[in-house]
């Protein structure tokens, strides 16, 4: 392990490597400042531009845009109310209330602290698990792994808020595209329609362009998102908030220890952790009037969740080829277009790689924690971009990236195709979170299941006779249950409590 992260660093530490992390780092800030943009987005948009790049350099500057985004939500958050990214939104409820009350610094330079807190630990932490979860995972057949992509297909859709019939179709619709093209195992075509360019199946890249980074801006642009007002917020330099993190300390550590354990799990992600981290200190806290009004540990608490998540993500994709939430998936994607399958096999055949990918977000982790304090005052700057400019911009990239990825114009077509999607099922208010996650494990989920039925002797009972097997299925069933039956449960428990 010693010998793989100092090979990193040395090829992170040539002036290609410096220039790629450093750039990967800021943008990944920017990015994630400014509402509507996020470092997934940008990732998806650079993609194309990689493919002749070194993988492992590619893959550094992916995960300082990550980092950095992850990171720099806060940003729209504390100063104009408006969320850098999704995973940000608690932080507006306190922070934006300090600065309102003309005190920016504050929650800004707590919640720099609070990033780089979460997200160096929950790093080193999953540097630790994933060699030992690696082993148990190689050990696993296939009733195991399609228990446990089906069982991380089955929370996701469960997160589906307020209708799970619309996580269900957004599932069916993710396995119904993943279908197209030749079938695993006897190579049959499906839904090819004769012709060539599908033979292969729908390319991600071209899907993703469209789904993520062609509707987030149509969408976007069609809100009318106007300019912020950030030129009339006067912020000073970086004050080190000793006493705030002194009387916060075991804010930080519960905080962390949520982000970093919801994290793990597939499809739960920062939106989840943030808000449970917020309710569990509130409930905690001595001065529960304060918060939402100004309280400095409603902006420690989710800033420090957000990013222990990132270290926690990384375990499942490492280890499993499951991806913990939707930054991971597009990850995923960037590592498929560059040769790497994510999965148990990584750290034996390219222990090189997962390494790089610690190193690199650590290292990034430092660049944007000094970028962060020595750039504070220009944080007002990041969140002053024309929208008018940049959204037609990041279209016409969208479209460059996607004839780039194919090579012809079928490719375009099929962007455009998601595009529309995307923004049909925004406007339905179908999730997208299970659409791209079953895309991305049909194949694995198919593979496994007809291998599973094939070296079984007993049907569908092998997929319950396995224990690891088992348990995957009943959580993930269960899961599904619940969120049909828990709403009538809970209101019969509130009605019985009312009366």
């Amino acid at each position: 392990m010693y010998e793989a992260i100092i090979d990193t660093l040395q090829l992170l530490a040539t002036p290609t490597g410096i220039l790629y992390i450093v750039a990967g780092s800021i943008l990944g800030v920017v990015l994630g400042a400014i509402p509507g943009l996020s470092g997934g987005t940008a990732t998806i948009l650079i993609l194309p531009m990689t493919y002749r790049m070194d993988p492992s350099l590619a893959l550094a500057l992916f995960m300082g845009l990550y980092v950095g985004s992850t990171s720099g939500g806060c940003i729209g958050s504390i100063l104009l109310g408006i969320p850098g990214t999704s995973s940000s939104i608690v932080t507006t409820w306190d922070g934006y209330e300090f600065t309102k009350k003309g005190d920016p610094v504050r929650p800004l330079s707590a919640a720099v602290i609070c990033n780089f807190f979460g997200t160096v630990p929950s790093l080193i932490l999953a540097m630790i698990l994933c060699p030992y979860l690696s082993k148990w995972a190689v050990k696993l057949g296939p009733w195991e792994y399609f228990a446990l992509c089906y069982c991380a297909i089955a929370m996701v859709i469960g997160l589906a808020k307020g209708n799970i019939v619309k996580g269900l179709a957004s599932c069916g619709l993710g396995l119904l595209a993943a279908c197209v093209g030749s079938a695993p195992l006897c190579g049959t075509m499906r839904f090819t329609f004769d012709s060539m360019y599908l033979i292969s199946g729908l390319n991600i890249v071209n899907l993703m362009m469209g789904m993520f980074a062609g509707r987030t801006m149509l969408m976007e642009y069609t809100r009318g998102s106007k300019q912020s007002s950030a030129s009339a917020i006067k912020v000073k330099g970086f004050k080190f908030p000793g006493k705030d993190l002194l009387d916060n300390i075991g804010n930080m550590i519960r905080s962390f220890i949520m982000g970093a354990f919801i994290g793990f799990l597939p499809g739960l992600g920062a939106n989840t952790s943030t808000v449970l981290a917020y309710a569990n200190e509130k409930n905690l806290a001595k001065n529960k009037e304060e918060w939402g009004h100004g309280a400095i540990g409603g902006v420690i608490a989710p800033e420090t969740a957000n990013n222990a998540g990132i270290g926690g993500a990384m375990i499942p994709m490492i280890a499993l080829g499951i991806p913990g939430n939707g930054v991971m998936t597009i990850f995923m994607t960037a590592m498929t277009v560059h040769g790497i399958e994510a999965g148990p096999l990584l750290l034996k055949n390219n222990p090189g790689i997962v390494y790089m990918l610690y190193t690199a977000a650590i290292v990034s982790a430092i660049i944007i924690l000094v970028f962060e304090i020595i750039g504070m005052p220009l944080f007002p700057a990041l969140l002053k971009c024309p929208y008018h400019f940049l959204y037609p911009a990041i279209i016409i990239i969208c479209i460059l990236g996607s004839y780039i990825s194919g090579g012809n114009l079928f490719s375009v077509g099929v962007a455009l195709a998601t595009c529309a999607l995307g923004v049909f099922m925004e406007y339905f208010k179908v999730p997208q979170m299970p659409f791209i996650l079953s895309f991305i494990l049909c194949g694995l989920l198919e593979k496994n299941f007809r291998s599973g039925m094939n070296m079984a002797s007993n049907g569908l009972w092998s997929f319950f006779t396995k224990p690891f097997a088992c348990i995957f299925i009943l959580v993930g069933t269960g899961t599904l249950i619940w969120n049909v039956v828990g709403p009538f449960v809970k209101a019969k428990i509130a009605a019985k409590k009312a009366a």
